[in-house]
């Protein structure tokens, strides 16, 4: 009796090699159609989005003002003031104390100024009588430009005062030389543009000096000094 020749097994699935040579075919088709699309740069790879947002965030230094939450994107290391003087020229008519005087403009209409954001001893105060001096050092014989801000109920012009300088003008205001020379204090209550934190430097440099009325160890504020001296 004839034995039957047994065939050889076959592996189910197929040859391990065919197919692994279809995969590679498969995905160098797939990188060539990817680069043509491309048009022959490789595509990008975009973050997620919740992570872009972080490094956003991050890339924010702190103390600074990102563009999205103020529309002139200042920081806190560059903030400048926000007002700076009109066109008209001004003269000096008369000063009646540290902070208050008259000016007359190029029409020769008589002005009264209260200086913005500052506040100077009263002409019956100690010091009152030097602040109202180096108020008058500082406007008699120059030009003066100003930044009108309000007015008080006095109906006096609130303002920023500038020395003219040639053509320009001296960017130190009159507001801030009157608070360096320690003739006035930074008025808190009323000074609210960016430039006051300036001021508060200078007040506080003064103070530390003991320049003008910082002589003494502790002046009164005219505020307070007002409330129990009537005009």
């Amino acid at each position: 009796m004839k034995r039957r020749r047994s065939s050889p097994s076959r592996k189910r699935g197929g040859s391990p090699v065919r197919y692994g040579l279809e995969a590679a075919i498969l995905c160098i088709l797939l990188l060539v159609a990817a680069y043509v699309n491309n048009g022959g740069s490789p595509s990008p790879v975009t973050p997620p989005a919740q992570t872009l947002s972080e490094s956003q965030k991050k890339s924010t230094p702190v103390g600074r003002t990102s563009t999205q939450e103020n529309g002139n994107a200042r920081t806190a290391t560059t903030a400048k003031t926000s007002v700076s003087p009109d066109g008209r020229q001004y003269r000096l008519v008369r000063v009646s104390d540290g902070d208050s005087f008259e000016l007359k403009d190029d029409e020769n209409h008589t002005l009264r100024v209260r200086l913005y954001g500052v506040d100077a001893p009263e002409g019956n105060q100690r010091f009152g009588r030097e602040s109202r001096e180096h108020l008058l050092d500082l406007l008699k014989n120059t030009p003066l430009r100003m930044k009108a801000m309000y007015k008080d109920q006095y109906q006096r012009t609130v303002a920023i005062v500038y020395l003219c300088d040639g053509k320009g003008f001296d960017e130190r205001s009159v507001n801030q030389q009157q608070v360096q020379a320690g003739m006035a204090w930074v008025y808190d209550s009323f000074c609210k543009e960016d430039v006051c934190g300036t001021w508060k430097i200078e007040e506080a440099l003064a103070k530390k000096q003991k320049l003008g009325l910082w002589k003494d160890e502790k002046p009164t504020p005219p505020w307070q000094w007002r409330k129990t001296h009537k005009r």
